[in-house]
């Protein structure tokens, strides 16, 4: 067994590497990660996993799980639901249904109960097949199928044998087999479907388990099943019960609540923590740490034997993971739990790094980068913090905001250990002089406890959020950096870049947003390297001319909401310019006449910049040099008609023209935007839609609230199959809504008689306006599970009128929506939502400054469940348990602006 340790980054002391430069280093290091993992000595990949074996995928057996006694707690929905989907009979073809969801949310546990549950015995065999993660043998797949059942197999079989041998059992017999932990290359996924798919008719079944959102889309014939999370109730059983202590003793009285609320309704957290405090049960420190220590630090503080380990899976697909990938995962660890990550700005950084390889040259480096974050994304390493619906605004996906899987988090601590990541803050104020420390988070009250002198000098990451702390101490830990190629100073209370910035020749990305500088200073020019520049929020009047000198590496500038902003100088000089944000920058007056220079621009937003009521026409139809634009947002432009450029912008997809109020006309060529996949037209109070909507075939998200001169939508609209979201509230003119069968509608303050027309029909639309006041967001089932009391015999298909909303009753085991409140009782609002966690570990947003009558007793009848809700309200003396949460769907039901609300 080969025991790793070691580093992401290579050694500086390592002699065979002493005469190579930090830049080859780096380079060099990324290569050993794929090519040498049989050398890990070389890594020091941190000495708390050198237990960790190489992992040798080709070494799983089959199991097959006959254990009719498995307890297994909170899953009894869950597992009618598989059951009742496995009885249906389909004589048609075969059944892929795929169990998906999150490392430790207990989708192989949910699969033994459904493997030995009495009533699959119907089944003529039953056959489990544990994939080896990361790779997908079709022949051992096919092998382990076969020998399952009476059928033969031959040693020298060939693979067209094998898989007609499993094409036959599929046919003759009625089988349910379980293909446990499959993830692979999409290519693989590809071929075992076609393996297993027959072209007969046939009555077997086939469950995947799988943590990879894309390999269940692609491998299920109906659509994937979302595991949910469990309820605080359950954790709490399966906690005690691993813990071996019941409820009413002192310790799990005054810990056990905070212990239960972190396992954040994932199992195998409640098993870890509970296998934590059974070790010693009765000592303080070790309830302490169950409630308070990272999970890391909790496996690497006791022997492995004795408590229940809670990486393994996490490794086995880290390492699985390209070595790019990994790179870029660990790093986002300098991040605290919880943060929001900007994607963007992440992006930059690994960027900066070096981290981002494009193969063969073919992609951006950023483009390669967000294929990175989705890879990230479907094993849900990385999520996306959403945010509330208000006022009928949606954002766009390239406005994501990101955090990091709480586990996930621990996993990369785990991995990149101390010797590589510092994290200074209140927890940890002390820094070991000995470590080649790469990246770095430091806090105000730590940087200031430690003498630069100890300070590492080979940091090339440096993020301060130091909320105020004094230049002197800022500018002492910069002068002892000479590598830096990140350096985020937003926060600090400074009023000019510190001079020690610009000794800083490697320099690569500055984030000096929300300082209070007020100029450039001559010496930014020298800044070679210099990729990124955020002055967002700065005091700055003008973008100096000397700009211009860095305009072979400068391709992101963001000078969002630089309220004082006037001057644009040499702008069109940035010709490498991929981002560019000016929004916000009401005192800007003119732009330069033409940025026909900026043909790499991807992203460009101009929205908000009040003083400029409309762009000059030079300017407009240099638009037409933008091949490359993704992301254009021109809200607020006072356009009667658009030109008739766009036809030559053919890679657009975020397309923002809302508060375009005097715009009447989309010009024809409007429908060859192919890519367009978000468009925001609200608040154009004169829009008239042009028929080319039809063709339009990538658009997701259509937001029209507030076009009050909308009549009808085009009779093209219901061609627009991949639509899933449609604004309309506040279109007061509307008079139909398209018929389309998988449609989120959003239709607040609309005539009653396109609320009443809203088809309750199955398979209509995800969502309706249920009155001016009211407004169902969920699939037609939502409004029939939901009654009012009188009369008792209302037609179903009826809406719901703003009357009948205090009559409303939640049948507590049909509604499986989540519901979103959104109760105003002031008009005054806060910027900043509140995020707090429901029971299940889920965000709940909440916007100060409303206000909500006490608890409402009704919840209490509503069925519990784990689906997030979106709260934008106060809610005062409501609990977040009381709040109804679903199993299954997504959709949900929206109470807005309604005082006639009971509860």
């Amino acid at each position: 067994m080969v025991n790793f340790q070691g580093s992401l980054l290579c050694s500086l002391s390592n002699p065979m590497l002493s005469k190579v430069s930090m830049v080859y280093k780096m380079k060099s290091k990324k290569e050993l990660l794929e090519t040498r993992q049989r050398l890990p000595s070389e890594y020091h990949f941190s000495s708390h996993i050198d237990s960790v074996p190489v992992v040798n995928f080709g070494d799983k057996q089959t199991t097959s799980y006959r254990n009719n006694n498995i307890q297994i707690v909170g899953r009894d929905q869950n597992l009618q639901h598989l059951m009742d989907s496995l009885m249906e009979i389909n004589t048609k073809e075969l059944t892929i249904i795929s169990i998906v969801g999150p490392v430790g949310l207990g989708k192989t546990s949910l699969a033994q109960l459904v493997f030995n549950d009495t009533r699959a015995e119907t089944f003529k065999f039953r056959i489990w097949v544990h994939v080896s993660m990361g790779h997908i043998s079709l022949e051992k797949i096919g092998e382990d199928i076969v020998r399952q059942t009476p059928e033969r197999i031959e040693e020298s079989m060939q693979m067209q044998s094998i898989k007609n041998a499993v094409q036959n059992i599929l046919h003759r017999y009625r089988c349910l087999i379980v293909l446990d932990s499959l993830w692979g290359k999409d290519e693989e996924v590809n071929q075992l479907k076609q393996m297993l798919l027959t072209g007969r008719k046939t009555e077997s079944k086939i469950i995947v388990t799988t943590h990879s959102s894309k390999v269940a889309e692609l491998i299920s014939t109906v659509p994937p099943y979302k595991l949910s999370f469990l309820s605080e109730d359950d954790c709490s059983s399966i906690f005690s019960q691993r813990a071996m202590i019941g409820h009413s003793d002192p310790l799990f009285r005054e810990y056990g609540k905070e212990i239960v609320r972190r396992c954040e309704g994932i199992p195998l957290v409640a098993n870890f923590l509970g296998s934590v405090v059974n070790v010693q049960r009765q000592r303080r420190e070790i309830w302490e740490a169950a409630k308070d220590k990272d999970m890391w630090k909790i496996e690497e503080d006791y022997p492995e034997n004795k408590i229940l380990p809670i990486f393994p899976s996490f490794k086995i697909i880290y390492y699985s993971m390209p070595h790019e990938l990994r790179l870029c995962f660990v790093y986002c660890s300098i991040f605290p739990k919880g943060y929001a990550i900007d994607k963007k700005k992440l992006i930059q950084q690994w960027i900066a790094l070096d981290m981002i390889e494009s193969k063969h040259g073919t992609l951006p480096l950023d483009v390669t980068a967000e294929k990175y974050i989705d890879e990230l994304k479907d094993i849900y390493f990385l999520q996306v913090r959403e945010r509330p619906r208000i006022n009928a605004e949606i954002f766009n996906n390239s406005d994501e905001m990101l955090c990091v899987n709480n586990l996930a988090h621990d996993l990369a601590r785990s991995v990149a250990g101390e010797n590589i990541l510092l994290i200074l803050d209140a927890e940890n104020e002390r820094c070991n002089r000995n470590y080649d420390y790469r990246y770095a988070r430091v806090s105000a009250s730590s940087l200031q406890s430690i003498d630069s002198k100890d300070w590492p000098s080979k940091a090339r990451s440096l993020i301060f959020k130091t909320n105020g702390a004094e230049l002197q101490h800022v500018s002492e830990v910069l002068s002892v950096n000479k590598y830096l190629r990140v350096l985020d100073l937003s926060g600090c209370s400074v009023k000019e870049i510190p001079a020690s910035v610009f000794q800083l020749k490697q320099l690569r990305y500055l984030d000096a947003s929300t300082l209070s500088i007020t100029d450039l200073p001559p010496q930014i020019s020298g800044f070679h390297k210099l990729q990124t520049l955020d002055l967002s929020e700065t005091e700055v009047t003008e973008l100096p001319a000397f700009i211009g000198n860095i305009q072979t590496t400068l391709n992101y500038l963001n000078l969002q909401r630089c309220q004082k902003l006037q001057e644009l100088n040499n702008l069109n000089l940035l010709h490498e310019l991929h981002y560019l944000n000016l929004s916000g920058c009401p005192e800007v007056k003119r732009f330069p006449a033409s940025l026909k220079n900026l043909r790499k621009l991807r992203f460009l937003n101009l929205s908000e910049c009040s003083k400029l009521p409309t762009l000059p026409d030079e300017l407009l139809q240099s638009f037409s040099s933008f091949s490359s634009i993704e992301d254009l947002n021109l809200s607020g432009f006072q356009f009667r008609m658009l030109p008739d450029f766009f036809k030559d912008i053919c890679s657009l997809q975020f397309l923002n023209l809302s508060k375009c109020s005097k715009l009447e006309l989309l010009p024809k060529s409007f429908g060859q935007l192919a890519c367009l996949k978000d468009l925001n037209l609200s608040f154009c109070s004169d829009l008239k839609l042009p028929e080319s909507f039809e063709n339009l075939t990538s658009l997701q998200f259509l937001n029209l609230s507030h076009c009050r001169s909308v009549e009808y939508l085009p009779s093209s609209f219901d061609k627009l199959s991949n639509l899933e979201y449609l604004g309309l509230s506040e279109c007061v003119g509307l008079k139909a809504l398209p018929n389309h069968k998988k449609l989120q509608i959003e239709v607040v303050g609309c005539q009653d008689c396109i609320v009443q027309s809203c088809s309750l029909s199955s398979g209509s639309c995800q969502s309706h306006q249920c009155s001016q006041q009211v407004e169902e967001v969920g699939t037609s089932r939502a409004i029939s599970d939901i009654t009012p009391k009188e009369p008792a015999n209302r037609d179903k298909t009826e809406g719901i009128s703003a009357s009948d909303v205090d009559e409303v009753d939640y049948p507590r085991n049909n509604l499986k929506q989540k519901l979103i409140f959104d109760y105003h009782m002031d008009e005054q609002k806060s910027e900043e939502p509140d995020n707090k966690l429901n029971s299940n570990g889920e965000t709940v947003q909440v916007i100060p400054g409303h206000q909500i009558p006490s608890s409402p007793s009704r919840f209490s009848s509503i069925a519990s469940s784990s689906s997030a809700v979106f709260a934008s309200g106060s809610y005062s003396d409501v609990s977040i348990a009381d709040l109804p949460l679903s199993n299954d769907d997504t959709a949900g039901l929206m109470l807005t602006k309604s005082n006639h609300l009971k509860f």
